[in-house]
């Protein structure tokens, strides 16, 4: 079974290695996690020799058990790089013990700090991986960024296809700390009867059988309580989509997959929430016309930083650094404020909508299990199979308007 729907993967492997090396931003980084090829796979061998190739080549004095755990390592370094380059993302590892031994999924899968260095410095000594300046976590542990060469690309790309992560908890998960680069961080204690709990178990239990690009568990993760802004995430969100447009030429069983987006979402959201009102066909435009300004991109950009920030002066002061002008931003927030004039800015309303996004997708997608269908949760959207995109719609409009008592929104369909 394939995932990609159209062009050859060598073809999208050689567009995206014509980008470069991923960007420096917190979404172009993805955490080492236990990838394996599905049971059905042909690969199964070729994988096994490139491993083993490796594997002698760096074995030392390692036994036969510690070979075998070591042989597991390699597996899950060169099948996350070959991720990697259908993602457009670095693969983010440690360099030293401390968060192997504080992380959860790292101990539940068995990472061990000794193996993932020997690889990562053998692969970098070989020239077979680009690796990015070293940043610090907050407690003062280092990382690295690695990235596979154009030669380690052109043995590992076909493994793509034939990858996934196994579909086990934990579903929902806690980042207990305001540092990116921290490792997301399993909590027990309260966790299991958490509302959402059985929820998140239903969804991943009925999507085991069923395939699509990046395949792994879908979790709700939370920023430090599990109450409030929790974020429905899942590797097949990571697939390139703007500079090259790889997820949407994916396929979800075989079948060519559309997504439907809903249109200014948040922004909707924070209207229907507060003023009881539908926004309009156009709400950034309409902003535009009310502020003078002509970039809907910049109105856009202003909405997020302003629903986002917890006050005015923060706010402001991030835009200014994007950026605006202060004369632009006064501009946007007036002409804002006079389209809407209930609109909830720069007041941490932003942790509101992402709560309110996830409880919405999560809700189509129980809804999706009643009747067979796949829902994959994307920011602010939902992939399905192009066959179902009417009742998604449907689905997708009805759960905003049960969730916003009664207020429309708007749905934008995307294919391929």
């Amino acid at each position: 079974m394939h995932t990609i729907l159209k062009n050859s993967l060598s073809d999208l492997k050689d567009s995206l290695l014509q980008l470069g090396l991923p960007g420096d931003e917190y979404e172009s980084h993805t955490l080492l996690c236990p990838l394996q090829l599905h049971k059905n796979s042909k690969l199964h061998y070729k994988l096994s020799l490139l491993i083993d190739k490796h594997v002698e080549m760096t074995k030392g004095q390692r036994g036969l058990k510690q070979l075998e755990v070591y042989r597991q390592h390699w597996q899950w370094v060169v099948l996350n790089l070959s991720r990697a380059i259908f993602i457009n993302c670095w693969v983010v590892v440690a360099l030293d013990s401390k968060p192997y031994q504080r992380d959860m999924g790292s101990k539940r899968y068995g990472i061990n700090h000794a193996s993932i260095k020997a690889i990562v410095d053998y692969l970098e000594a070989q020239g077979l991986i680009d690796v990015a300046a070293e940043r610090q976590y907050q407690n003062s542990a280092s990382i690295r960024r690695i990235f596979p060469s154009v030669a380690l690309a052109g043995q590992l790309w076909e493994y793509f296809l034939d990858q996934e992560q196994p579909i086990a908890g934990p579903y929902l998960t806690i980042n207990e700390t305001d540092d990116k680069w921290e490792e997301t961080i399993f909590t027990v204690s309260n966790i299991e009867s958490h509302p959402d709990m059985d929820d998140m178990i239903a969804i991943n239990e009925f999507l085991k059988p069923h395939r699509w690009a990046c395949k792994a568990p879908i979790r709700l993760v939370y920023q430090h309580n599990p109450f409030q802004g929790g974020r429905l995430l899942t590797p097949f969100q990571c697939l390139a989509d703007r500079r090259k447009r790889i997820r949407i030429n994916t396929t979800i069983d075989d079948e060519p997959i559309c997504e439907l987006d809903f249109d200014a979402h948040h922004l909707r959201l924070n209207v229907a929430f507060n003023a009881k009102e539908y926004a309009g066909d156009t709400p950034y435009e309409d902003i535009c016309v009310k502020a003078g300004v002509a970039s809907r991109a910049m109105v856009k950009k202003f909405i997020t930083v302003a629903m986002g920030a917890s006050d005015e002066k923060s706010g402001k002061s991030s835009l200014m650094l994007d950026g605006f002008g202060s004369d632009v931003i006064e501009r946007i927030h007036q002409g804002a404020l006079k389209r809407y004039p209930k609109l909830d800015l720069f007041n941490g309303w932003g942790i509101f909508a992402q709560n309110y996004d996830s409880q919405i997708l999560k809700d189509v997608m129980l809804e999706g299990i009643k009747e067979d269908i796949v829902c994959l949760p994307l920011p602010n959207a939902v992939a399905v199979q192009q066959q179902h995109r009417g009742w998604a719609k449907d689905v997708m409009l009805e759960t905003w308007r049960e969730k916003m008592g009664g207020v429309m929104t708007k749905i934008k369909v995307d294919l391929p």
